[in-house]
């Protein structure tokens, strides 16, 4: 279900609306200072209405260092990094449509 692609510098993540109380977790290796950016969107020609979806970064002690959210299925997340393993936990939910829905897809751009 997930599919990646990677563009110049960016890697795009793209997966479905996760059940509520669900999420899914993305390991990102950091190997020098840098600022990662995170951010996401709903698929082309979907609405986002009602696609709530969130991410939380932590850093290889667990603890959590960044957030972002978004009721309308667009948050970005900025963060200066040092360098070490993180995990990016995305979680959310969708009002409409059903798990097939092109209005229940999302993708993620990481850059750093």
């Amino acid at each position: 279900e997930i599919s990646a692609c990677l563009v110049g510098s960016e890697m795009c993540i793209r997966d479905r609306i996760l059940a509520q109380g669900q999420s899914k977790r993305f390991n990102i290796n950091i190997e020098q200072a840098t600022t990662l950016k995170v951010a996401s969107e709903h698929f082309p020609g979907a609405t986002s209405t009602g696609n709530r979806i969130s991410a939380v970064l932590y850093n290889a002690a667990g603890q959590q260092v960044a957030e972002a959210s978004s009721p309308r299925g667009h948050f970005e997340l900025i963060r200066q990094l040092q360098p070490g393993n993180y995990q990016l936990e995305v979680s959310g939910s969708s009002l409409g449509g059903n798990n097939q829905s092109d209005s229940n897809r999302y993708e993620l751009h990481v850059a750093y």
